[in-house]
C-alpha cells in the first residue's frame, strides 16, 4: 500500500509539472486534418503534404479570448535547408493586412519549430478574432520543399507541443504514464494478495 501511495503521487507530481504554465496561459493548435498539415510523421514525403513553391496556402486558428498579454506563433516544419538559402515565410493578418513575421528556420531531414514569432499587441485583436496565418513556400523559387506539422499559437508563456505529428502532447503523455503506474501497481498488489 506505501508503494501505491508513492506510485500515485510521483503521477500526480508529474502532471502538475506539466501544468506548469498560468491557468489563463492558452495554446491553439492547427493539425491535420485541417488543410495541408501531415497527419503522422509516415507521410512527411506524401503529396499533398511535401510542398514546393508555388503551393503556397493558409490557415485561421481558433479565437482566444482577450485578456492574454504576450503571444507567440510557432510553425512545426520538416526540412527547412534555411542554411542552404530555403526561404519560407510566415505572413499573419493584421487589421487586413498580411505581414511578414519571418522565415522559418530549420535543418535538413528535421522536425522542428524554428522561430517562435512574437506577436506584438497590434495582433491581439485578430488573435481573438481568429488569427489567420500564411505561408510563402520557397519565396526564392529556388526548388525548395517542406512539410507542415502543425501551428501552435500560444499566449501569456503556454505549453507548445512536440513538433512532430502524431506525438501526443505532454498532458497526454503525462496521463498515460500515471495510468501505466497505476495499472502495474494494482497488478502487482493483486499478484502479491493472491500470493499470500
Amino acid at each position: 500500500m506505501k508503494n501505491f501511495v508513492k506510485l500515485v503521487l510521483a503521477g500526480a507530481t508529474v502532471l502538475a509539472a506539466t501544468a506548469a504554465a498560468p491557468a489563463w496561459a492558452t495554446t491553439d493548435v492547427a493539425q491535420a486534418p485541417d488543410g495541408f498539415f501531415v497527419p503522422t510523421d509516415a507521410q512527411k514525403f506524401d503529396s499533398p503534404y511535401y510542398r514546393y513553391g508555388g503551393s503556397d496556402w493558409s490557415w485561421t486558428h481558433n479565437a482566444i479570448a482577450a485578456g492574454f498579454t504576450s503571444a507567440a506563433l510557432s510553425v512545426s516544419a520538416f526540412d527547412v535547408d534555411y542554411a542552404s538559402g530555403e526561404r519560407d515565410n510566415i505572413y499573419a493578418l493584421d487589421s487586413g493586412n498580411w505581414v511578414l513575421l519571418g522565415a522559418l528556420t530549420g535543418t535538413d531531414g528535421n522536425w522542428e519549430y524554428g522561430n517562435a514569432f512574437v506577436l506584438g499587441a497590434n495582433f491581439f485583436d485578430d488573435i481573438a478574432a481568429g488569427l489567420q496565418v500564411s505561408i510563402d513556400i520557397d519565396a526564392t523559387n529556388a526548388g525548395w520543399a517542406v512539410t507542415l506539422g502543425k501551428s501552435a499559437l500560444s499566449t501569456d508563456g503556454s505549453v507548445v507541443p512536440p513538433p512532430t505529428p502524431g506525438v501526443p502532447e505532454p498532458a497526454a503523455w503525462a496521463m498515460m504514464i500515471s495510468g501505466f503506474g497505476l495499472v502495474g501497481a494494482a497488478a502487482r498488489r493483486r499478484r502479491s494478495f493472491v500470493a499470500a
